[in-house]
């Protein structure tokens, strides 16, 4: 017959497990969150889908758009005589405000509009470039001609 005093029991080795549990949760929480460059990499997603939404909805129309962003997001208008008006589709109608990613053109200016006429054919002649840049530093570029937005580097 064995000791009452030669091991442990299996209830003293839940106890601890739970309480080795605990402390790594109460670690894991006090460390807060961790940016990975999540919120850079999907507002990225996100404004490249939406310029492209937003040349199709030119093709389809044949109206002049307009993307203008500044240091809190972007929206985007349609021209409608010599008015200009947020764009009709609801989905770029709201303004959209980027926390966490800031856009800037290539002379890092933090506001600025970019128009692509009813032939889709960008005003300046200059396709646009600009960087989002996150507050942890990561940044990445996304390029538009007017046809088509593509992501050009990713973080």
């Amino acid at each position: 017959m064995r000791a009452r005093d030669a091991g442990v029991t299996l209830v003293e080795v839940l106890v601890v497990l739970v309480l080795i549990g605990v402390m790594a949760g109460a670690v894991g929480l006090s460390l807060g969150p961790v940016d990975r460059g999540d919120t850079l990499q999907r507002e990225a997603t996100l404004l490249t889908a939406r310029l492209n939404r937003a040349a199709d909805e030119t093709l389809l129309t044949g109206e002049a758009v307009a993307f203008v962003w500044d240091g809190d997001g972007y929206r985007f208008e349609v021209q409608r005589g010599a008015d200009w008006q947020p764009h009709p589709v609801a989905l770029l109608a709201e303004p959209h405000a980027t926390p966490g990613a800031r856009p800037t053109d290539p002379d890092g200016a933090a506001e600025g509009r970019f128009v692509v006429d009813g032939d889709m054919l960008p005003v300046t002649g200059v396709p646009l470039a600009l960087t989002l840049r996150a507050d942890n530093g990561l940044e990445t570029r996304i390029r538009f001609d007017g046809v088509n937005a593509v992501q050009v580097d990713t973080p």
